[in-house]
């Protein structure tokens, strides 16, 4: 049993917890509402765009493959796609806490791929950065800063140019699927298939003004475009699991409030109760006291 300043000290520390996890829920839920819009609007032109990207890239590549078999072009002519001809493996984590346990499963899934050994690291984040440490694995490892509020244009940039240089680029982030349920995914953004990889199927496309200043765009503008999407809709994401990890939170303070009052109620009527003992039996040591006297 808690004595009565341990009860309201205890009962002062939840309430102040109670306090902190209503704002950050308020201030969540007003991010989810800002950012869910935007995200929507833009989220189904980038993939229909990112669709077209894959079919121009694929068909592309198998065009290419064929004149590079019949002597026709050289490889050289594709090295603005082949790029430096690696795979990379890019991380969205965050700066802070107080997420659930969203940015953990993103890890688990991000963690299982990069332990095969195919492809260097990206790291954004420095929750993620810590992980990564952890881990201690011989990999090239890079890591950015993001801002997990308001993610800034010039930090967003310098990721892009970086992971442009690679020719596979697969992104692991949180996606939402409605404010009470988001989830660990992964996506690529570099179109979907290398040059070193055989295209079997591929439809025959007319390029205009020339394949080679298609995917051009494609592979600088698009794939920031793309990052830049993916960005917000884990940002959009991580508030939507804040939201509702707060809203756990608060209402767990709400039920050790109410079990810390009944037992605040029973443990002062204890003690009332054992005052009026006390009282009763000090009454009855004076009442016999008195009667001893008067015989």
């Amino acid at each position: 049993m808690y004595s009565s300043k341990e009860f309201r000290e205890n009962l002062n520390v939840i309430s102040a917890i109670k306090d902190i996890t209503t704002i950050y829920q308020e201030i969540a839920s007003m991010k989810v509402r800002q950012l869910r819009e935007n995200v929507a609007k833009t989220r189904d032109f980038l993939n229909g765009v990112g669709s077209v990207y894959n079919h121009a890239k694929i068909s592309y590549l198998g065009e290419l493959q064929k004149q590079i078999i019949r002597g026709k072009t050289k490889l050289q002519s594709a090295s603005f796609i082949k790029r430096n001809g690696k795979k990379v493996l890019v991380l969205l984590s965050a700066n802070e806490h107080l997420y659930g346990s969203l940015i953990l499963d993103i890890w688990r899934n991000y963690i299982a791929d990069l332990k095969k050994g195919d492809a260097d690291a990206v790291i954004v984040g420095s929750v993620g950065r810590y992980f990564l440490r952890n881990e201690k694995l011989k990999v090239a490892a890079s890591f950015f800063p993001l801002n997990d509020d308001k993610p800034k244009v010039s930090e967003i940039k310098r990721i892009t140019d970086f992971i442009c240089r690679y020719e596979q680029i697969i992104i692991y982030y949180g996606e939402i699927i409605s404010v009470m349920s988001q989830y660990p995914t992964k996506k690529a953004i570099s179109g979907g298939v290398t040059l070193g990889e055989k295209v079997v199927k591929a439809k025959s496309y007319l390029f205009e003004p020339s394949p080679e200043k298609i995917m051009e765009f494609f592979e600088t503008e698009i794939i920031a475009a793309l990052f830049n999407q993916t960005v917000y809709e884990h940002e959009l994401a991580r508030f939507a699991a804040r939201m509702v990890a707060m809203d756990q939170a608060t209402e767990n303070a709400n039920e050790t409030l109410t079990k810390l009052n009944k037992e605040w109620r029973t443990a002062k009527r204890a003690i009332a109760n054992s005052k009026q003992l006390g009282i009763f039996a000090g009454y009855s040591l004076w009442g016999n006291n008195v009667a001893k006297e008067g015989s």
